[in-house]
């Protein structure tokens, strides 16, 4: 059944803009909710005259800063805990080829900076990353907003993306984020979406690679409904020094994915969506959660979502996985809820999620844990006040954090966002 059959005209622009979603087109659109190509889409009725002028020449561009904060009373060891942090992005797109063919090839580059307002970022709020022995932190295996670190310069994307058979297909290749084709969903953005990532790529249980490494990545559609997209990336590669990635590719550890996927509606892939993804990490001593180890063990696993439109509003989603091996955190991850696009106004949407995850015995602090499983729920509302504003609350609750002496533990949070 195709999309437009169960969707209104409406909602199909709500889930465009909301989902940050890419314009409707003939090609199909591999990409997640963060790719340059579609974080720019979502904001193209708020471009100027000029910036429509470049744009009909091939040349798109934005930029944001986003802050975000977190604080819970309910620390590892009983005290209150708190994270804020920034980031700023400048990212862009430039169609010099094929523009009038549909096998457009493209200039893709994204760069940002990302810095601490307190002593730790909220990528390290749940205490596994950094130094897993502070008190100060939750004491949660997991990540609750990995995006917001305290890197500082980073490039995400530099890349060549070239569409092929009219569109059908893309190939990329360059520096990438791998959670831009891998395991994609409406409401993975860390950005605009979920903060958890239990609820984003991987739902916890997939060993990922740093966001902008040296990568080969290649989607097409099978028939009108059916696609694969399969990627190979630096697994030691490090956003931070681009270049270093030439001297590691060749060290032979790689991540590996392929996808087999449905869709109702080869233009928004990851709305109407079942897929299931394999993936495949090699051990190395920069992605490996025994840092005691020599280099750990070789990751592996399978991954699973399914989401579609019950109302023209309403998105449920039903998304999990399960891993082997050092580098994932989670050994099982089972996640369930939905969207609400358009709630309380045309830019506006709300999202509910519980997860359930089997931590990873690979871990080196898993015998030291209190429970080897735990359940985590977030709710999040983002809104849009007027054209270059957002605002999202969000809070999330977590039962049996793993290396708490707390039993529960609950989260506020708050994200904002300026952009043009």
């Amino acid at each position: 059944m195709a999309l437009t059959s169960r969707l209104s005209k409406p909602c199909l622009a709500i889930v465009t803009v909301l989902a940050s979603a890419t314009a409707f087109a003939e090609s199909a659109n591999f990409e997640g909710p963060d790719s340059v190509e579609n974080t720019i889409a979502a904001q193209k009725g708020e471009q100027k005259h000029w910036r429509e002028e470049l744009s009909a020449h091939g040349f798109t561009f934005g930029a944001d800063y986003f802050a975000k904060g977190l604080a819970s009373s309910n620390g590892a060891t009983g005290d209150d805990v708190t994270a804020s942090s920034g980031v700023a992005r400048l990212y862009g797109q430039w169609s010099l080829v094929g523009r009038e063919s549909g096998n457009t090839g493209s200039l893709i580059w994204k760069i940002e900076h990302r810095h601490a307002y307190s002593d730790y970022a909220p990528k390290d709020f749940s205490g596994i990353t950094g130094n897993p022995l502070n008190p100060d932190t939750l004491g949660y295996m997991g990540l609750m907003s990995p995006a917001f670190s305290d890197q500082g310069f980073r490039v995400t994307d530099l890349n060549w993306k070239q569409k092929i058979n009219g569109g059908r297909g893309t190939i990329q290749i360059g520096w990438q984020d791998v959670t831009n084709y891998v395991d994609t969903y409406a409401l993975a953005s860390p950005w605009t979406g979920f903060s958890n990532l239990a609820f984003s790529t991987g739902s916890g249980a997939m060993g990922l690679p740093d966001d902008g490494i040296l990568a080969l990545s290649a989607g097409h559609m099978i028939g009108d409904s059916f696609y694969v997209i399969a990627g190979i990336a630096d697994a030691k590669g490090d956003s931070s020094d681009i270049f270093e990635g030439f001297n590691t590719v060749g060290d032979g550890d790689y991540f590996t994915t392929l996808e087999l996927g449905w869709t109702a509606s080869q233009q928004q892939i990851f709305t109407e969506n079942f897929h299931v993804t394999l993936w495949h990490m090699d051990a190395t001593d920069r992605h490996n959660i025994d840092p005691f180890g020599s280099k750990g063990e070789d990751g592996k696993g399978i991954n699973f979502s399914y989401s579609t439109f019950v109302t023209p509003q309403i998105m449920p989603f039903v998304r999990g996985g399960f891993s082997d091996g050092g580098v994932a955190l989670y050994q099982k991850s089972i996640s369930a809820g939905f969207g609400y696009f358009g709630l309380g106004g045309a830019k506006n949407n709300l999202g509910f999620a519980v997860n359930w995850s089997e931590i990873n015995e690979n871990y080196f602090l898993a015998s030291a844990a209190s429970s080897d499983n735990q359940v985590t729920a977030e709710l999040y509302y983002n809104m849009q006040f007027g054209d270059h504003f957002q605002l999202t609350p969000d809070v999330q609750f977590i039962n049996n954090p793993a290396l708490s002496n707390e039993d529960t533990a609950l989260v506020v949070g708050v994200r904002g966002r300026v952009f043009f």
